[in-house]
């Protein structure tokens, strides 16, 4: 037996026994002493509704014809306020008509007919008494799944609080992590930097330029990041090289030389060891110098060269050749660009050499020899890219021409701030095509 069940068998049910002769209703008390119910005995209707106002009763049977109210008028108010009572009437068979009327006045549920059978009688309080207990454990059932439902609601909410409070744990926990390998990839950058013989802007121009070749690829834009910071520190390696193996133009190195120009990329892969988030970087940097046909310094073929490897070798030797690291003179972007194209499909992948050579917005100098102080600057001249303060917060536009008042209130800038702007200029035939119109105040 179930835990309800044993509940419910505990449990004495009520049932009310109306009639206004007593006989009868002892006759019902003898005929039912055996049956495990509280029994309440009424010999009027008025009587039986003050019990059932005192009472919870779960079963009334009623005599039909009663003075002063009939148990069709009694069982119509009970069907009225306790909707939930089993009803049931006593009847003569000469009251037939009555007992009809009283089914429909009174809903009642059943009737039975004097002499009953105490059998019969028995048989429809337990039918009556069997509504009464499903009605209850369909209660007990709704309000144990009311209960339930507000306890996985609560469940719910507590494990969405807990979900967003892990995902701002673990938000902020990467974000952490992201400030500290930025942090780390900034120092690596400044460590470059500050050595006299590797010129940053230098290395700014490469990884600019190979962070556009790589988005105009639609390559991910993950992919595009770590392009661009293997560029920025490209020549990591150099650290470990005097400075004649590597500030001579390429072209000037003897054979020893050239091998040890070449050997940086072993050099920045055992600084970047330790760092294991960094070995795609790594990659890229030790495969800079691989040809697209396999015939570079580890013999490696196409496919085995990462993206970034082939898109840094064309954004190096491009600004090496501008710059004349690579050859004994400077050669102008467009000589850079036929120079490159010679070796299209056999040291440089023409997927993403033809970016370059096709595209006439890109590879013109920003930050080499084109950057000035605000004490530099010239009316007319065009900004070539916005300028912002140490908050990152707007200053002036691309594309502003300067004039004497903006000149004059960047120079008060820089003596307020105790610093010196690098203000980027755009080359001179670019700013002939300025139109006067553009400049904007400060």
């Amino acid at each position: 037996m179930s835990e309800t069940e044993e509940k419910q068998a505990e449990r004495k049910y009520t049932v009310l026994f109306v009639d206004d002769e007593p006989n009868i209703l002892r006759a019902l008390k003898r005929a039912l002493f055996k049956f495990n119910i509280n029994m309440l005995l009424a010999e009027s209707g008025q009587k039986a509704l003050e019990l059932l106002s005192e009472n919870t009763v779960h079963v009334v049977v009623s005599d039909m014809k009663m003075p002063h109210m009939s148990g069709a008028e009694l069982l119509e108010q009970v069907a009225r306020l306790y909707p939930h009572t089993f009803r049931v009437v006593l009847t003569g068979f000469a009251d037939i008509d009555s007992t009809i009327k009283a089914v429909n006045q009174g809903k009642i549920h059943r009737y039975l007919q004097k002499p009953w059978d105490n059998q019969e009688l028995l048989n429809t309080l337990e039918e009556g008494l069997e509504r009464v207990k499903l009605k209850d454990e369909n209660e007990r059932l709704q309000k144990l799944t009311r209960l339930q439902n507000k306890k996985l609601k609560d469940i719910n909410s507590t494990l969405e609080q807990t979900v967003v409070k892990r995902t701002k744990q673990i938000k902020f926990a990467l974000n952490r992590i992201q400030k500290q390998n930025q942090a780390i990839e900034q120092v690596l950058f400044n460590v470059i930097s500050i050595n006299p013989d590797i010129d940053g802007k230098f290395a700014i121009e490469i990884s600019e330029l190979a962070a556009l070749l790589a988005q105009r690829a639609q390559l991910p834009e993950e992919e595009v990041r770590l392009i661009r910071y293997a560029s920025l520190i490209c020549e990591l390696g150099c650290l470990g090289l005097t400075s004649a193996d590597f500030t001579p133009p390429f072209s000037k190195l003897n054979y020893e030389q050239q091998k040890k120009f070449l050997s940086q990329t072993k050099q920045a892969v055992t600084i970047l060891a330790p760092a294991e988030h960094m070995k795609p970087i790594s990659d890229i940097i030790e495969f800079q110098f691989e040809h697209w046909n396999g015939s570079g310094l580890y013999n490696k073929v196409a496919k085995e060269i990462p993206n970034g490897a082939r898109i840094l070798a064309i954004s190096r030797d491009y600004w090496r050749l501008v710059t004349g690291r690579l050859q004994e003179k400077n050669l102008s972007p467009n000589e850079a660009k036929q120079e490159l194209k010679k070796h299209r499909n056999t040291r440089y992948d023409a997927t993403f050499l033809d970016i370059l050579l096709d595209a006439q917005d890109i590879g013109m100098p920003k930050h080499m020899d084109n950057s000035f102080g605000a004490s530099e600057l010239a009316p007319g001249m065009v900004l070539a890219a916005n300028l912002y303060n140490d908050s990152h917060i707007l200053i002036l536009p691309e594309g502003h021409v300067f004039t004497e008042a903006t000149i004059a209130k960047l120079m008060q800038f820089e003596d307020d701030h105790n610093r010196q702007f690098e203000i980027t200029i755009k080359p001179a035939k670019k700013q002939q095509a300025e139109s006067p119109e553009q400049t904007e105040e400060a």
